[in-house]
């Protein structure tokens, strides 16, 4: 299958609910009662949406009524949701959900819709395992981390349960890094890597944010301007992430390989001091024990502490541990997302 990447590599809408909409409908309701209230209430659940209309009454006379329509605007338009919405997709795509919502009975009108709930994301063609330990930094801090994996059958032990996802933050919005192709796993429709980072925010966080540039949270705004969903999402991953990530690196991950490194040596002078075999090859025991983020810092702690021995230090670094080269991968993580 053929993408336009301008559409796939941008930020953009994957899913969507509004809420404040208006359903009229001659389909048949259920109705439920409760302790002190009675609901009536109609549902229609499909692959590309679902619609839900529910009148609650209570004893004390009060009435609530509340109406959710949840969709994927490029499931919608193109069968997947590789692509990534933005506000002329949007308004096709709901166009075509209140046509397809008419021929199956149910008048909607969106006038006052508001955003509820919205996921808004970003593709990055590369492989996850590429920017694997890049989005652990910047994952590990945050509240409620899971790390899901995969069941990979022919590899190693230690390997059989490769991780494809990284998810974690709050109660009224979160973060998700995932292999978008492992999600897919048909190669007729996606047949190249594609890392995705996505952003879900409730109905309370969204209107937060978009308070935060002078917008609102009402959908006839985002159809008439979208570029409120880059300031919300490079805001998000500035503050939520990257600057989290930096920190850590600067206050724990470097100070710690330090340590490291310097307690080695000290080990190492007091065991020759008393006759002793001292052990050998710093750098295997950081990488076993330690996180290497990136080799520059082993380069800069031998620049520091073995300036006799620097020159010779630094090739054996460059030549056995370039590989750990993340601090480049995490600068062309940010710069893709804030360009």
């Amino acid at each position: 299958m053929k993408f336009d990447m301008s559409q796939v590599a941008r930020i953009g809408i994957d899913k969507l609910v509004l809420s404040g909409i208006k359903v009229e409908s001659n389909r048949n309701s259920t109705i439920t009662e409760g302790q002190g209230w009675i609901e009536e209430k109609l549902e229609l659940k499909e692959e590309l949406f679902s619609i839900v209309k529910s009148i609650k009454l209570y004893e004390t006379g009060e009435m609530v009524e509340a109406n959710y329509l949840r969709f994927n605007p490029n499931r919608l338009l193109h069968g997947h949701n590789i692509s990534n919405a933005r506000a002329p997709e949007l308004k096709k795509a709901v166009d075509l959900l209140i046509q397809k919502l008419g021929s199956k009975g149910i008048s909607v009108d969106i006038t006052d819709a508001k955003i509820s709930e919205i996921e808004i994301n970003i593709n990055i063609e590369a492989k996850f395992e590429e920017y694997k330990e890049v989005l652990i930094l910047l994952f590990l801090k945050l509240p409620n981390l899971r790390k899901i994996g995969n069941l990979t059958l022919g590899k190693a032990y230690k390997k059989l349960f490769t991780d494809s996802t990284l998810d974690g933050g709050w109660q009224n919005h979160g973060v998700r890094a995932y292999d978008k192709r492992r999600e897919v796993s048909d190669e007729t429709v996606l047949s190249f890597d594609l890392l995705r980072i996505e952003w879900w925010l409730s109905s309370s966080s969204y209107k937060y944010y978009a308070s935060k540039f002078d917008r609102d949270n009402i959908l006839s705004s985002l159809l008439e301007d979208c570029d409120v969903l880059d300031l919300i999402f490079m805001d998000l991953c500035i503050n939520k992430l990257f600057k989290g990530a930096y920190k850590y690196l600067e206050e724990e991950i470097i100070p710690e390989l330090e340590r490291a490194y310097l307690d080695f040596k000290k080990t190492n002078r007091e065991a020759a001091n008393k006759g002793k075999n001292p052990k050998r090859n710093v750098y295997k025991y950081l990488e076993e024990n330690y996180w290497i983020f990136d080799y520059s810092y082993l380069i800069e702690i031998v620049s520091k502490h073995d300036k006799k021995n620097r020159k010779r230090e630094m090739e054996r670094i460059k030549t056995n541990y370039s590989r750990y080269s993340n601090k480049q991968i995490l600068a062309e993580l940010v710069e893709r997302i804030m360009k």
